[in-house]
């Protein structure tokens, strides 16, 4: 039984050490889709000497997909910066990370996906661990303890990836995905310097997929005061302006993940969405591929939307910067 033991406690130990190996020591994808938050780093750090205020929009692939930001940055003389990615990558990560970047000037927009208020915002294991080797497994100390456990849930699934990657490699594939043409295909290169992807702005509508509903009864709780928490700190900073603004989605797939607990738990804590949730919805004509996902006339909408939404919030800090200066 003692050697039986130990030969089970070896494998276990080789195959975790295997498994932690081609996940974390291959070679990135650098034009996997969720390297594009490298991008958005980057034009968020590189604006923060820019003399004008930044629109900074923070959430998951509502806002990648269904954002028009150069139409919005012309329309309100603002600096825009889309980091919306992946929902699955977790709102908690996100405003984490763009925190210490905020400065007085900067007015935040939080749209993230519905599902963040019943999950957690925690992220979810097929997408962080991948999320997490896109940008080099870099501020691993911002995660708490349930996000270490989604990383290692689904460390297996990134090192299956890698280790196809790795046989591709073999047989003379390039190490990084392909450039999309006439099809779709989630990669880096899809997006534009603002940070919206737009590769499918130019292409028909794909077969759209069933929105699936969380299965929960309520609000998380816990999730919904780190969230009044963490956009306390954002407003603390220098007087950072932070506005709630609902997901651009489909009409179906709002009536599918939408609850009104959401907005009732948020006036819970004094905090609402600037406009109700049924203002960013477009007609089901508008869907792109399911869920979240608009195509170009979803966009140019909602960004018209938007435009119309935040205009007086950037005149109003327009107007409180001048007066200040």
């Amino acid at each position: 039984m003692k050697q039986f033991l130990t030969r089970v406690c070896i494998s276990v130990t080789l195959i975790t050490a295997l498994v932690v190996t081609l996940a974390v020591a291959t070679v990135r994808d650098d034009n996997a889709y969720l390297c594009a938050y490298n991008s958005k780093l980057n034009r968020l750090t590189s604006t923060d000497d820019s003399p004008l205020p930044r629109l900074i929009l923070v959430g998951g692939s509502n806002l990648a997909f269904g954002v028009d930001s150069r139409l919005i940055e012309d329309s309100l003389g603002v600096v825009v910066v889309n980091m919306g990615l992946h929902g699955g990558v977790g709102i908690r990560y996100l405003l984490n990370d763009v925190m210490p970047h905020l400065r007085r000037t900067d007015i935040l927009v939080v749209a993230m996906e519905y599902g963040n208020f019943f999950s957690g915002g925690n992220g979810e294991p097929e997408t962080l661990p991948q999320f997490l080797a896109a940008i080099g497994w870099q501020n691993l100390r911002k995660l708490n303890a349930r996000q270490w456990a989604i990383v290692a849930a689904g460390l297996p699934r990134l090192a299956a990836v890698n280790a196809k990657r790795l046989i591709y490699a073999s047989l003379g594939h390039p190490w990084d995905k392909p450039a999309a043409d006439s099809i779709f295909s989630y990669t880096a290169s899809g997006f534009n310097g603002w940070g919206d992807e737009v590769s499918h702005w130019r292409l028909p509508a794909e077969k759209i997929e069933p929105s699936k509903r969380v299965a929960a009864s309520s609000v998380n709780q816990d999730f919904m005061n780190w969230l009044d928490d963490a956009l306390a700190s954002c407003e603390n900073r220098e007087g950072v302006q932070v506005l709630m603004l609902p997901p651009v989605c489909p009409q179906s797939h709002f009536n599918c993940c939408y609850d009104e607990s959401i907005v009732k738990g948020l006036a819970h804590l004094g905090r609402h969405y600037v406009v109700p949730p049924q203002a960013m919805v477009v007609p089901d004509s508008c869907s792109y591929n399911g869920g979240y996902h608009v195509n170009r006339e979803g966009v140019v909408m909602a960004s018209r939307r938007m435009v119309t939404i935040l205009r007086p919030f950037c005149t109003f800090n327009q107007a409180r910067l001048h007066k200040k200066l």
